[in-house]
């Protein structure tokens, strides 16, 4: 009766070791994919699906037996060439990319990719991982490609509407400027018994007034004009592409120690030309001394 139990016992916790460990060990699946299935908006160029799994992928045997396991299709079902990428450093990803060199993003043909086209990704249900383990079922990412020629529309009223804008606003501000230098060429000459009476001030003080008043305002239009006329020069200055100093100056200004000897060279020469100078001024610049004939 004791062995009967124990063997009871035995047999009942093995059955659930079991069960722990295929309840623990995950099945070989799809965790994430870019695009993501149902996106829009995808690009045509280098078109690639991203697929990341839970298991590592890659080796030499799941290469082999993943050769034909993926494809790339449209809505009437023509598969486009793809090539597969493995990643060393990432096992569990693979990268499915269109072969560029077979198939076009422009023109016409079988294998051209179009704007605002659904195009699918299969991974067979076949698919393995290291280990062996198979996917099970097929997994599917569908994803639309952007309408090209509407985006284009789209950027080119955008740009239209930022130039226009620009533009109007460019007007703005030199209609306001124009306006403003009108106002000060019609401005109304100055009355000083006019102003006196409405200020109820002497004649003498409107006048001082208004003597400061312009000298203030031609003043501010002096310097308006003068720092126009610098910036002027600064930018004509700077188009001339060449850099600018203030004036030549010596590289020992900068720090340099460096001694090429030409000062040494050029002091050496000129004291050769004054000892010459001196020696011609001593036998009268080769001539005979006054008084004296040749023989």
């Amino acid at each position: 009766m004791k062995r009967t139990g124990a063997i009871a016992c035995l047999a009942a916790l093995m059955v659930m070791l079991a069960a722990t460990f295929s309840f623990g060990a995950s099945s070989f699946q799809v965790t994430n994919t870019y695009p993501k299935n149902g996106a829009k908006n995808t690009t045509k160029d280098n078109m690639c699906v991203k697929v990341y799994f839970n298991h590592a992928v890659g080796n030499k045997a799941s290469r082999a037996a993943n050769k034909d396991k993926f494809k790339i299709t449209d809505s009437t079902g023509h598969s486009y060439p793809t090539l597969i990428y493995y990643n060393s450093k990432e096992p569990k990803y693979v990268l499915m990319l269109i072969d560029t060199n077979k198939v076009k993003t422009t023109g016409k043909g079988k294998n051209t990719i179009k704007d605002n086209t659904v195009y699918t990704a299969t991974i067979s249900g076949d698919f393995v991982d290291n280990d062996g383990n198979k996917l099970g079922k097929d997994v599917k990412i569908s994803f639309r490609t952007m309408n090209q020629g509407r985006n284009t529309v789209i950027y080119m009223v955008m740009m239209f509407l930022m130039f226009g804008g620009m533009m109007v606003f460019s007007m703005r501000q030199q209609r306001k400027k124009s306006d403003e230098n009108e106002k000060d060429e019609k401005e109304e000459p100055f009355n000083p018994y006019k102003e006196a009476k409405r200020t109820g001030k002497s004649v003498e003080e409107v006048l001082a007034k208004h003597e400061k008043e312009v000298a203030r305002k031609n003043a501010a239009k002096e310097a308006r004009a003068r720092r126009d006329k610098e910036l002027d020069e600064y930018y004509a200055r700077e188009d001339d592409g060449c850099y600018h100093v203030k004036g030549p100056r010596p590289i020992a200004a900068a720090g340099c120690t460096y001694k090429t000897g030409r000062k040494a060279l050029a002091e050496a020469k000129k004291e050769e030309e004054a000892r010459k100078k001196a020696e011609l001024k001593a036998t009268n610049y080769g001539k005979n001394p006054k008084g004296k004939k040749k023989k």
